[in-house]
């Protein structure tokens, strides 16, 4: 049984904000005493080995004799289910050559577009005079990528991201170019990914055991982000519409009933939401950050998914904002048309609200490591000149993307092709999940869909939870994101992300859920009938114990 999905103690209680950190003895045995930045360091996969290597040593030789206190707490991974994934990647499965091998569901990735990306990268110019110039030749051809220069990212790089922003994000609507609707690159930081970026907001704006409000179910590592290094405590806030996104008084809810014992003093959106793949209205947008600025808070909007907006259901060119109507505060305007937090507030962030996105979902590309923050806070972006040290992007990267940036007829194209490809796999999972019943989160982005298997638990409880994702993982070879983990506060949700495999191995994990829904409809549940009533064992040995793939 794989520990680091069975998420059996606090490592996704949504209820145990205050978590846990592990205090040493001289037994080598762990205990836990309320801390709260750490949690569930049991549940890491190298968690025994470290016990067995201090076991063999001396009594005396302990973990926190090996590393400080802050090297332990960043031994838990960032995500509960990142061993399972691991042993997924062990043996995946493949349509012709494995067809019994693992299908990892769980990691929120574009692979269905790398070839046309890595073509285009790969590819000769048609601009240069010599036919041997490659685009990827940008990354070397300059010497001033082989030296040290500013942390925040080469002018050159900031500029081109700057351009990139202004045309797919705030979208000017007139031909004017006062300040309002063009982006400086010099408001512009590039950071390795997103994580290194937040790393740097938590440390830069908050102070140590300050909280932050994240409207549930949320990310899994926005936790890990904001406590590894900066020591910030995340709080759900919860909603009666998720999908929506928060209300005022839901936002003022969370914030009055942990300021008692913590400092609230920032807001994190992710708009498109991960997990559920849905859009924030404009309205709800500005009404949180007001909200926010009036309690003398920082917004920060996560906008990495906002180029993979797949929902086709109108006319719109969801690659860029609907200027159609100008005034995002319109009461009336219940659309859920993607518009960035540039656009709403008209370029005016002032110094509290703070934009990232990055390449790591819209172009597939998380393993270059290109996280953009835009912010207009001058004191933040002069601290990050030095911070960024740490997490900034190498130069040779930085070119290759500013020349990509450049290449507007390519970009559109590939986010148009993109779109497409996503859509096509969202349909296969929804046409599944609709065929076994199965209610889920109807996504307008993203590469994922946000499900409902509380129906297939054995209790209607974590623990049931916990249960089923052993099943998944080792009678069907599926990994998926459970609900759990993403502070969700109903058991049996399960986020599934489609784009990181292909379709037909996507069609396979699919057939096997199906096989198990076929069964369950046969038996009456996968361990009980979600009451508990039906007896456990026969069904365990009926479908439990049954391999789907």
């Amino acid at each position: 049984m794989n520990e680091s999905i069975m998420m059996s103690g606090d490592a996704c209680n949504p209820n145990n904000i205050n978590n846990t950190t592990t205090t040493i003895n001289t037994n080598n045995d762990f205990s836990t005493t309320n801390h709260p930045y750490d949690d569930d360091d049991d549940h890491h996969p190298n968690h025994h080995n470290i016990i067995s290597s201090t076991k063999t040593s001396t009594s005396n030789i302990t973990p926190t004799s090996i590393v400080s206190s802050r090297g332990y707490r960043a031994l838990k991974p960032p995500l509960p289910y990142l061993s399972a994934f691991f042993q997924a990647l062990s043996n995946p499965c493949h349509e012709i050559h494995n067809s019994q091998g693992y299908i990892a569901l769980c990691v929120a990735e574009n692979k269905l577009i790398l070839d046309t990306l890595s073509r285009r990268l790969l590819q000769q110019s048609s601009q240069q005079s010599s036919q041997s110039y490659y685009y990827c030749h940008a990354a070397f051809e300059s010497q001033d990528n082989y030296c040290y220069n500013d942390m925040r990212g080469m002018m050159h790089a900031r500029e081109s991201v700057a351009r990139f922003l202004t045309r797919k994000f705030l979208q000017p609507c007139t031909n004017s170019t006062t300040t309002s609707t063009t982006i400086s690159g010099e408001h512009v930081i590039l950071g390795s990914g997103c994580a290194g970026l937040l790393n740097g907001l938590f440390f830069s704006l908050l102070e140590e055991g300050d909280a932050v409000l994240i409207p549930a179910p949320y990310y899994a590592a926005f936790e890990s982000d904001m406590k590894v290094m900066a020591q910030c405590i995340p709080v759900p806030v919860y909603m009666a519409n998720p999908s929506k996104g928060p209300t005022v008084e839901e936002l003022e809810f969370a914030r009055v009933s942990y300021k008692s014992s913590v400092k609230v003093k920032m807001l994190l959106l992710t708009n498109p939401n991960n997990p559920l793949g849905t859009v924030y209205s404009a309205q709800t947008v500005k009404n949180a950050i007001d909200w926010a600025r009036c309690h003398d808070m920082h917004t920060v909007v996560d906008e990495i998914y906002a180029l993979s907006i797949h929902d086709t259901s109108d006319d719109t060119n969801h690659d860029t904002n609907d200027n159609s109507n100008n005034d995002t505060t319109d009461n009336n305007n219940d659309n859920n048309t993607f518009q960035s937090v540039i656009y709403i507030l008209d370029n005016q962030l002032g110094h509290n609200v703070h934009f990232l996105w990055a390449l790591s979902k819209d172009f597939g590309s998380s393993g270059f490591r290109v996280g953009v923050l835009y912010t207009q806070n001058q004191v933040l972006n002069n601290a990050l000149s030095n911070l960024n040290v740490f997490s900034s992007v190498s130069q040779p990267m930085q070119s290759v993307i500013a020349e990509l940036l450049q290449d507007d007829e390519f970009i559109d194209s590939f986010l148009n092709h993109s779109r497409k490809l996503l859509r096509a796999s969202y349909e296969i999972v929804v046409e599944a999940l609709e065929e076994m019943k199965i209610p889920y989160v109807p996504a307008q982005a993203g590469m994922f869909v946000y499900c409902d298997f509380s129906s297939w638990l054995p209790t209607n409880t974590f623990e049931g939870e916990a249960m089923l994702v052993t099943f998944f993982q080792d009678q069907v070879r599926i990994i998926m994101t459970p609900g759990e983990c993403q502070r969700d506060d109903r058991p049996g949700m399960f986020r599934i992300c489609y784009a990181w495999v292909t379709p037909n191995v996507l069609r396979i994990a699919m057939e096997r859920l199906k096989h198990v829904a076929l069964d369950r409809m046969r038996v009456g549940g996968i361990g009980g009938d979600g009451e508990g009533n039906t007896d456990h064992v026969n069904l365990q040995q009926d479908v439990m114990n049954k391999c789907y793939f």
